[in-house]
């Protein structure tokens, strides 16, 4: 199993990049937060040294499989705000569009600091590894990539939580793909907000559907991959190790579902919010 950044490591090809797809990052398919992920380490490769992800804009075209992907990047504007078009494929048909803006500048504003939620340390919550195994529940593939500590668990079938979002410390467990431990993680992306951009995106795009059925109280038969994404990155230092999702999904019909998600830091620290759709789709069979 490779971690985020072997997962993600970009190739030159022609004009641009080639990406392997591990199929250890599936869920429905490889995840809409990990192509996104491949999307922003692209822009790194073009963004000046001194810039740091502003905002990520993407639309989900078609369901990508795992093997190669090529990426393309096209600078639509440089200086000290950069926006940057990049385009995800194979066999030639678009898989992901970006837009990413970028951004060197610093200039202060009043501050407007959100309050992160009142929850328990990670060490103080059980993972939801064991949760799931007493309730003799496997998870997918695609959770071995994470370890999470729930702060109110439950599954579809258990009686509502005591507040409507779905909030839980997550973590990368190999965070460069050769057993580096992750408790290494926030050390590795210290000072690089690329690398963080990529680690709070996945995981805003991963809370939607979570968000969702959080609120449901009976099955779901139905599956709900993503249409967009939108984030934006607050870039309020090093994010650390272990990242606080906190997810609500309260509108849902017509075939669409529709989420927020806000990542905080261990200390505090708003570090990225954004929002998608998911579209609603039976299983085949």
């Amino acid at each position: 199993m490779a971690g985020l950044m072997a997962a993600t490591a970009l190739a030159p090809s022609g004009d641009g990049y080639r990406a392997m797809l591990d199929p250890a990052w599936d869920i429905w398919g490889p995840a809409g937060g990990y192509i996104a992920a491949i999307a922003l380490r692209a822009v790194r490769e073009r963004a000046a040294e001194d810039h740091r992800p502003a905002s990520l804009m993407g639309q989900f075209v078609r369901v990508a499989k795992p093997g190669a992907i090529d990426v393309a990047v096209e600078a639509v504007k440089e200086g000290g705000s950069a926006l940057y078009l990049v385009t995800l494929a194979q066999e030639g048909r678009p898989v992901f569009l970006a837009q990413i803006w970028t951004t060197m500048r610093s200039e202060a504003s009043l501050p407007v600091t959100p309050v992160m939620p009142d929850v328990p340390a990670p060490e103080a919550l059980r993972g939801q590894d064991e949760l799931l195994a007493e309730r003799g529940i496997a998870w997918n593939r695609f959770w071995g990539n994470l370890e999470g500590r729930p702060v109110h668990f439950r599954l579809a079938q258990d009686p509502p939580a005591p507040v409507p979002s779905q909030r839980r410390w997550l973590r990368f467990r190999d965070w460069a793909g050769e057993g580096t431990p992750s408790e290494t993680a926030g050390d590795q992306a210290a000072g690089d907000p690329f690398l963080d951009a990529m680690r709070t995106a996945l995981l805003i795009d991963l809370g939607i559907w979570p968000g969702h059925w959080h609120r449901l109280q009976e099955n779901a038969d139905y599956l709900a991959p993503s249409l967009d994404l939108t984030v934006y990155f607050h870039g309020s230092g090093p994010a650390g190790d272990w990242l606080l999702s906190d997810a609500d999904s309260d509108v849902s019909g017509n075939g669409l579902i529709s989420g927020r998600v806000r990542i905080w830091s261990r200390d505090g620290r708003a570090l990225a919010t954004g929002s998608g759709h998911c579209l609603v789709t039976r299983p085949r069979g």
